[in-house]
């Protein structure tokens, strides 16, 4: 039981708060060595030093320093690597600075661990020692906020569909002017009602990016998105849902929170109150009764109703093993699942514990 309520929880908590891999994510900070793989060289001719893995993944994004990141510094990179017979780099020089320290040191150490080559090549067509060149651009482009396709669609047998993948690409125009002066950013989860006509006529936040601005946006851009209908069992257009997250990232140059810990913008656990589960399972193992109760507020996995619809309509879509009596014989089984938010006071700590002198 506790392993069956920890997959349940953790199904609900993915349903409300997964931010898959927008569509069209943004360019990523730009950083090329070479824009494509030079062809291996010939056997048996004079050549030099040629790449044998590609040189855009020498550098990536993730080797950004993230102080540069946070300074917003960018450069080029020039470099010279020297080649053994063995196609291994033995040694990267800088041949002209980016202007930025970290940026020259980062580029030789990833050049230096992740470049291959095939060896240079004498007139005979021997390994011998060679070098090459090239360079590294640091470019850290403008930021754009994207939204996801849908990460959860409730229509069957077929959901709406986003008719344009562009229209997901959230102009900078369309960032809130207080959410920007503020220097606000999150991630927005919501659920759309789509009509038969493709037409989105309501939109409710699921859950908030921490600002108001930006959950209201939100719904204010998702509500020009264009969808080709859901179909129902005949193939005929009909109402349906389709729940999307709006990932709001500040554009380049744009007032940033300060680098150091600001105050939460939500709790969780601010408001007591509880659920109550209960599940009636038949001798053969079938869900034949759902219901929740509660008390309170419950925020957690998307409150009441989020929770209740994933238990009942998505936590338990197949039979589960029947429960079995003392003597191994099939039986029903009324399940009561229960969890809540109670605030106490602290417990006093004792003298001795270490945690008290702190």
């Amino acid at each position: 039981m506790i392993y069956w309520f920890a997959a349940l929880t953790a199904n609900a908590a993915t349903a409300t708060l997964m931010v898959p891999s927008p569509p069209a994510a943004p360019p990523p900070p730009v950083i090329t060595v070479s824009p494509v793989l030079p062809p291996p060289p010939k056997k048996g001719v004079e050549s030099p030093a040629t790449p044998k893995n590609f040189p855009g993944g020498w550098a990536t994004t993730n080797d950004y320093p993230s102080k540069a990141l946070q300074e917003e510094r960018e450069g080029i990179t020039a470099f010279r690597v020297l080649v053994s017979k063995d196609g291994v780099v033995t040694n990267c020089t800088v041949t002209e600075s980016s202007g930025h320290a970290d940026l020259d040191d980062v580029t030789c150490s990833n050049v230096s661990k992740r470049a291959t080559f095939y060896p240079a090549q004498d007139k005979k067509g021997r390994p011998v020692e060679g070098s090459y060149a090239n360079r590294v651009r640091w470019q850290i482009p403008v930021m754009a906020s994207n939204a996801s396709f849908p990460i959860l669609r409730d229509s069957l047998p077929r959901p709406p569909q986003i008719l344009k993948a562009a229209e997901l690409r959230i102009e900078k125009d369309d960032y809130p002017s207080g959410a920007l002066a503020a220097g606000e950013q999150g991630v927005t989860t919501f659920a759309l009602d789509i009509d038969p006509e493709g037409k989105v006529n309501g939109c409710d936040v699921v859950t908030s990016s921490g600002s108001v601005l930006l959950d209201q946006q939100s719904c204010v851009v998702a509500k020009k998105w264009s969808f080709e209908p859901a179909r129902n069992i005949d193939g005929k257009p009909t109402f349906g849902k389709s729940r999307h997250t709006l990932n709001w990232r500040l554009p380049k140059g744009a007032p940033r929170v300060s680098a150091s810990p600001g105050r939460p913008t939500t709790n969780p656990f601010e408001k007591e109150g509880s659920i109550t589960l209960n599940l009636e399972f038949d001798d053969k193992g079938k869900l034949v009764d759902c219901a929740l109760e509660s008390k309170g507020e419950f925020p957690l996995f998307g409150g009441q109703n989020i929770f209740s619809n994933r238990a009942c309509k998505d936590g338990f879509g197949r039979d589960i093993k029947p429960f079995l009596n003392a003597k191994g014989q099939p039986e029903a089984k009324r399940v009561i699942l229960h969890m809540g938010i109670d605030h106490q006071s602290p417990i006093p700590k004792s003298p001795q514990d270490p945690a008290a002198a702190e």
